[in-house]
């Protein structure tokens, strides 16, 4: 048994078994997917940053938009299509196809999941319910793409292992730009110089043309417009970093309860909205998401410290 056919086979055993169990775990496998999408990891990451710890809130962010650039890459490097393109016998959970964008390796929803929960589990490690309630979650997801037939066993452990390496270094880099002066400047610089550099390759490189019945099995047209979306969103994010530590400083932890319960509701409806709002334009689309990026690290962290509330 080769590599590949183990994988297929184990995905029809998850199918078989959706089949012979009446599609009694469907929606529980359907929801806990939806922990590793952009929606309730953003919402996570901003409720710790503003209403937190604004240092561990970074932290989550820069692994979460560290997994998004990595994905995107590993994804356009390797062009392995979707388990049903493989093999016709794998038949996905057809409510779980319109989040099944893309190339398949490696699970970006895998990525999305362990850079949010794990970044978590590593910062408040100390504290067993978090940190295995985070682990937990990981695994689900994890789980929960084989589920419902959008990724191999293949997927989902290279999404999980390349975003823990992600962790780790994340964690160096933070430690040494809190040690020099203008190492934020660098950083930034660095980041956004890779991340243009991952927008060319993707929309430069040659993909793989192979037709089935005179149809194009996919062309990644999303993922290219896509990465104008996560090229904005990294300049927002760690532009507003900057801004945020050099001239606003506001103090995530100020406040009762009660405030930053309203605190976060009131921003993360915002950002919900912000996040619906759909553009067609690639270059609307990149300001958009710089827009968003700096929304979440320093415009709405002015409006904390201004207003108080």
């Amino acid at each position: 048994m080769n590599w590949l056919s183990w994988q297929i086979d184990y995905l029809l055993y998850l199918q078989n078994f959706r089949d012979i169990s009446g599609h009694l775990l469907d929606n529980f496998f359907l929801t806990i997917t939806m922990l590793g999408e952009v929606i309730i990891p953003m919402l996570f990451m901003c409720g710790i940053y503003w209403c937190i710890n604004k240092k561990s809130g970074m932290f989550i962010l820069w692994n979460y938009m560290f997994g998004f650039i990595i994905n995107v890459f590993l994804k356009c490097c390797a062009c392995i299509y979707r388990p049903w393109i493989i093999d016709s016998r794998v038949k996905p959970i057809e409510s779980a196809i319109p989040m099944a964008t893309g190339y398949s390796f490696p699970s970006g929803h895998t990525t999305g999941a362990t850079t949010t929960w794990g970044s978590t589990a590593f910062i408040f490690w100390q504290n067993k319910l978090i940190r295995y309630t985070c682990i937990t979650i990981i695994f689900l997801v994890m789980l929960s793409r084989n589920y419902v037939g959008v990724h191999t066993p293949q997927d989902v452990i290279v999404g999980f292992l390349s975003s823990i390496l992600i962790i780790f270094l994340s964690y160096k880099l933070m430690k040494w730009e809190e040690k020099g002066k203008n190492r934020d400047i660098l950083i930034f610089s660095l980041v956004s110089l890779i991340s243009l550099f991952v927008l060319l390759f993707v929309n430069l490189k040659s993909y793989p043309m192979d037709y089935l019945n005179g149809k194009l099995l996919y062309y990644p047209t999303s993922v290219k417009i896509e990465m104008f979306a996560r090229l904005g969103w990294i300049i927002g994010i760690f532009g507003g970093w900057i801004i945020e530590k050099r001239f606003i400083n506001f103090d995530s932890n100020s406040g009762s309860l009660l405030k930053k319960l309203f605190r976060f509701i009131i921003g993360g409806l915002i950002l919900y909205f912000l996040l619906n709002i759909d553009f067609n334009s690639r270059i609307m689309l990149f300001l958009s998401h710089i827009i968003i990026g700096l929304f979440i690290t320093s415009i709405y962290p002015f409006f904390i410290k201004k207003f108080n509330f």
